[in-house]
């Protein structure tokens, strides 16, 4: 917008009409610029989106990966590979952010790359929100979000595939992160997720999945409520079986080394290559 203060101490009925018409034209340019900047600022909000369960969980979560997955990899001190950690079914970015905050503290810059990838397009829009409003740390760490979908064969889209594994300095995977999908697809994603951690994990590397699970065909109550809500709105889905689960990890030379109980019922599952 325009200044026209000095203009009012020297105005004159002659350039009144010129100036009231200039302030006129320029305040509507304000306006609309104003319009499209809340536009585009609500649109953004919607793409924003926010998981409770997320919030609740991060921080358990990231204790366990700090203190059980991590340690695990044996990462020399004078270490000068980047560590590369897939984030599958990232959801809504709220554990994308958090965790690859955290790792930025832990790791020299540069030595980590984080790929979030989700099968839903709202979801990687949302994902890449979080990613936006943290770009100071966050853009030098965290890839742009893929898309993920993942059947018994492992992952389904090429072009992801090929971002992941193109070159000989992206042949493994350090970490594999999956929480909270296995009870929520079709068995056939778990299967694709133990083929993809036994084809691409290093040889130190970590698959953490995180969630519900049963145990000797059981669980708690609200599990077991649990169980019956998800199959009730998708035959396809359920909490599954932790020995079945293990059964999948074992086909594809994973074997399960920790377990560790989490808050709400729930379970991290630590899974390595036998040895």
């Amino acid at each position: 917008m325009r200044q026209f203060l000095p203009l009012l101490w020297t105005l004159n009925s002659s350039n009144l009409l010129f100036v009231s018409q200039s302030f006129a034209t320029d305040s509507h340019q304000m306006h609309r610029g104003i319009r499209r900047l809340s536009q585009t600022l609500s649109s953004r909000s919607m793409m924003k989106l926010d998981s409770p369960s997320a919030q609740r969980n991060k921080q358990p979560i990231l204790e366990v990966l700090s203190n059980n997955v991590l340690p695990r990899l044996q990462i020399p001190s004078d270490n000068h590979q980047t560590l590369r950690v897939l984030e599958v079914a990232a959801g809504c970015g709220v554990h994308t952010e958090h965790f690859a905050l955290a790792l930025s503290e832990q790791f020299e810059k540069g030595s980590v790359k984080w790929y979030p990838t989700d099968p839903m397009q709202e979801s990687l829009a949302s994902i890449q929100c979080y990613i936006d409003d943290r770009a100071d740390v966050l853009s030098d760490i965290v890839a742009p979000p893929m898309s993920l979908t993942l059947d018994s064969s492992g992952i389904q889209e090429s072009t992801t595939k090929t971002e992941l594994f193109a070159s000989s300095a992206k042949s493994t995977l350090d970490v594999i992160i999956c929480i909270n999908m296995i009870h929520i697809s079709p068995w056939q994603a778990t299967l694709g997720l133990m083929k993809l951690a036994g084809e691409t994990l290093s040889e130190k590397g970590c698959l953490y999945c995180y969630g519900p699970y049963k145990i000797g065909g059981t669980a708690v109550e609200s599990n077991l409520n649990f169980d019956a809500s998800l199959r009730s709105r998708n035959p396809s889905w359920g909490v599954r079986d932790i020995e079945v689960v293990m059964e999948a990890a074992s086909k594809e030379g994973l074997g399960l080394v920790e377990k560790i109980e989490m808050p709400a019922n729930n379970l991290s599952l630590i899974f390595q290559r036998k040895r």
